[in-house]
């Protein structure tokens, strides 16, 4: 019982909320119209006023009920807006101007004819957005950016709120006379409302009902106040306490269309810069609003919808005058404030505006100025409060500096000079900071890193002595001029180190997103230092774009005796490695020839591993013997396959003579070499202990001497001669350690 009264007071109070919104938003959007209209025909064909407001209100209402109906955010609410507006009445201007002489009906039919063509083609720029889905793209704006945005939107919105109540433009720079020039009481009465409101809103927050009382229980007060002091109507009208003027005759009689046979094309094309402004500036604005209403609502919109929605919208009312429209931000805001986030607030202001169209607005007489400009006095301190004082303690000290920067400029410069201010420097600190992210992001020499190829005692001393000619690059992220400068200046570094060795650079690019053209520059002037210095640079997992980057730069093997492709990391090491190998063991034998002494240390080095090597060979060796009565000798070619990936091997074979490698692929069908396998080896192993599925297939690459132990023979062994298996098992043991180390070296550092 107690639930369904919970449930039953919330939907009051909802109710209550929806009305009061679409009843404050009819009311203020019909002063916007007779604002509207007066701004372009009052002072060109003041005869067409009326009939302009008429027009108006009826697009207003088709915009109001098109866009929230089919928006992908319920509570939004949508009309005129100001930007299209001013710019109509300066095409109102010129066309006057153009048209000396002409009578009224001339002027009306072209100055509607401009507005509606800028309606409909911004409503086309609307909907090519949408059905192109180009509308994420302003998901691109920084969030200082739209910071900013919102907290220049509530200034904006405090500046209107003392406009409205006192009549005289605020200006910072001009606030003597401001001051001079506005009515206290007016000012006051507007200021005491805007911040009363804020201050209850956030002393009870979430509750819908607080913005309705507030606004009804002002009206009553001020009524009530006016009664006991004597004041009638007319006074109070007459005195600017009360909104108007607006229209007292109902406005469709007075709704007409212009007569086309008037309209003068070639000079009404003559107006296609601020048409084509209006269409820009619209587009700039409905997306910065909508993004805005994504912060304020604290959810998602599908902004492509809304770009068709409106664009529709707009395609409706152009052809009958309306200048271009889409979401109200500071509305839409009010609106969530109040909890009024339902379709039905949209189509009631757009069925309110309809009723004044059809009764006019005497009956509005009553409603006070101060509550009309309160109302985004409140809003516009509220958003300020949010990005100047909450922002302060949760954004970093340089994105709080853009929001009050994008401010500043807003009010000094120009709203789009704010916007593209911050832009910019939002992309110059995120180029700052991502330029200071190490694009390096795992570093190895030889010692760390090596291929997987089974080598000679000699040739992996080699390699542990010269580790120092080899450094693995790990690249990571988007490469552009300023990570790449980056990059050059380290590689630069570890080139003009002393005692430098290093012969062989990597860089491994697979996880590389990409690169601009600039940091394509970088890389080839790094490729020439290189070959100037005998350093071959070896690019690895390079992406299709990024490899087309280079090549049609110039960047390739045929143009650098020193650079190399390879498709990863594992062949390009190998390649790495062969070359060392084979150019120091080439140096070794040139000094012995010459009589000079070797490396001492290296040679005790090997020697070491020699006889660790010789004598797992013999353990081997004497162990194939002994099993022979087990083993099966297999009568394979080069290119057969001892087993595959995803079978369940369970035979182990012993390598004699010959070469095998093991060969895997991944989830994205690219295959990956793990292993290859010399003589006095062996493989299955595990699968043999283990049971399960062999992760890679293990070709013979060289033709030789290969046994195989099944599992019925191993089992038969271990059944017959205990000692016999016992000595398998440490062979195994010894040789999986063995493998282990060089594993662990393989991948070293690649955790880091």
């Amino acid at each position: 019982m107690k639930n369904t009264e919970k449930a039953s007071a919330t939907g009051s109070k909802l109710i209550i909320s929806k009305l009061t919104a679409a009843v404050i938003f009819g009311i203020l959007n019909t002063s916007f119209a007779v604002s509207y209209a007066s701004l372009i025909f009052s002072s060109t064909v003041p005869t067409y006023f009326v009939v302009a407001v008429a027009l108006f209100l009826v697009g207003g209402c088709l915009i109001s009920i098109i866009i929230c109906s089919m928006s992908s955010y319920p509570g939004v609410i949508a009309f005129i807006q100001d930007v299209p507006v001013a710019i109509g009445g300066l095409i109102a201007l010129s066309l006057v101007t153009m048209l000396q002489g002409a009578g009224p009906d001339v002027l009306f039919a072209n100055i509607f004819t401009a507005i509606a063509l800028a309606t409909v083609l911004t409503g086309i720029a609307f909907l090519l957005l949408g059905h192109f889905k180009l509308g994420n793209l302003v998901r691109f704006i920084p969030y200082p950016v739209m910071g900013g945005f919102l907290a220049a939107t509530g200034w904006l919105l405090f500046k209107g709120g003392l406009q409205v109540s006192t009549g005289v433009g605020f200006q910072v720079l001009n606030l003597a006379s401001f001051f001079r020039q506005a009515d206290p009481g007016h000012l006051i009465c507007a200021l005491v409302f805007g911040l009363g409101l804020l201050m209850l809103t956030r002393r009870f927050p979430g509750n819908g009902l607080v913005t309705p009382i507030t606004i009804v229980g002002s009206i009553l007060l001020f009524l009530l106040s006016a009664r006991l002091f004597g004041y009638d109507m007319d006074y109070l009208d007459s005195n600017g306490w009360l909104l108007g003027p607006l229209p007292e005759e109902p406005l469709w009689r007075s709704a007409a269309l212009p007569d086309w046979r008037l309209i003068d094309w070639p000079i009404v094309f003559q107006q296609t810069g601020s048409i084509a402004t209006i269409v820009v500036l619209s587009v700039i604005s409905l997306l910065l609003n909508s993004t805005g209403i994504e912060f304020i609502a604290g959810r998602d919109l599908e902004i492509n919808r809304d770009l068709k929605a409106s664009g529709i919208a707009n395609l409706v009312t152009g052809f009958i005058g309306a200048p271009s429209s889409y979401v109200f931000i500071s509305q839409t805001a009010l609106a969530t404030r109040m909890g009024a986030r339902d379709r039905s607030v949209g189509i009631l202001h757009g069925l309110f505006l309809l009723m004044v169209f059809f009764v006019g607005g005497t009956f509005l007489d009553f409603f006070p100025k101060f509550v009309a400009a309160g109302l985004p006095i409140y809003l516009g301190l509220s958003m300020l409060w949010e990005w100047l004082i909450d922002a302060r303690r949760s954004v970093p000290k340089v994105d709080y500096a853009i929001i009050v920067g994008i401010l500043l400029i807003v009010e000094f410069f120009g709203f789009l000079q704010g916007i593209g201010i911050g832009i910019v420097a939002s992309v110059v600190i995120f180029v700052f900071r991502y330029s200071s992210i190490d694009i390096i992001k795992n570093k190895f020499d030889g010692s760390s890193f090596r291929s997987s190829k089974d080598r000679s005692i000699t040739d992996q001393r080699l390699l542990d002595y010269h580790s120092d000619q080899l450094v693995i690059l790990q690249l990571q992220g988007f490469i552009f001029f300023g990570t790449a400068n980056s990059l050059y200046e380290k590689i630069k570094q570890l080139t003009t180190m002393p005692d430098n060795a290093l012969k062989f650079i990597v860089m491994d690019m697979m996880l590389v997103q990409g690169i601009d053209s600039s940091a394509v520059k970088s890389f080839e002037k790094l490729a020439r230092d290189l070959e100037k210095k005998d350093i071959d640079l070896v690019i690895v997992n390079a992406s299709e774009p990024v490899r087309t980057a280079f090549e049609a730069d110039g960047l390739q093997s045929s143009e650098y005796e020193r650079l190399h492709y390879f498709d990863d990391l594992e062949h390009a090491t190998e390649w790495c490695e062969d070359l060392i190998t084979e150019n120091e063991a080439r140096k070794i034998e040139a000094a012995k020839m010459e009589g000079q002494e070797a490396v001492a240390d290296l040679f005790q080095a090997v020697y070491a591993d020699m006889m660790a090597a010789l004598k797992i060979q013999v353990m081997f060796e004497t162990l194939i013997e002994r099993m022979k009565a087990y083993l099966e000798t297999l009568d394979v070619a080069t290119g057969d396959y001892l087993y595959c990936q995803n079978e369940i091997s369970t035979d182990v074979y012993f390598i004699v003579r010959g070469q095998v490698t093991l060969v895997g692929t991944n989830s994205e069908g690219a295959s990956f070499r793990f292993r290859t396998l010399g003589p006095w080896t062996l493989t299955g192993e595990i699968g043999a202990f283990l049971g399960y599925h062999a992760p890679y297939d293990a070709m013979l690459e060289k033709a030789g001497l290969i046994y195989r132990l099944t599992a019925e023979k191993r089992k038969k062994l271990e059944a017959e001669d205990a000692a016999l298996a016992s000595d398998l098992q440490r062979l195994i043991i010894t040789m999986l350690g063995s493998q282990l180390m060089k594993t662990t070296r393989a991948l070293g550092g690649t955790t880091g």
